[in-house]
């Protein structure tokens, strides 16, 4: 998204169609990604895994979201 924010009624219509594109294309991005794991039967494999193995309390099994990102 842009890095000025600008009030709806500041912006003009090629402006708004502009953001509105943007915002659009950003989710098709997240979307297609998301499908293409899913149709990765190895890696859903793999999710279900460690999901299982979160579920059972087997820590040493998987890396949470919040140390990876914080490491």
């Amino acid at each position: 998204m842009r890095s000025v924010k600008r009030k709806i009624t500041d912006m003009t219509l090629d402006e708004l169609k502009g953001v509105i594109h943007e915002a659009i294309a950003e989710d098709m991005e997240v979307w297609r990604e998301t499908f293409e794991i899913m149709a990765d039967s190895k890696l859903m494999g793999q999710i279900r895994q460690a999901d299982m193995h979160r579920a059972a309390g087997k820590k040493g099994a998987f890396v949470a979201w919040d140390d990876l990102k914080n490491a």
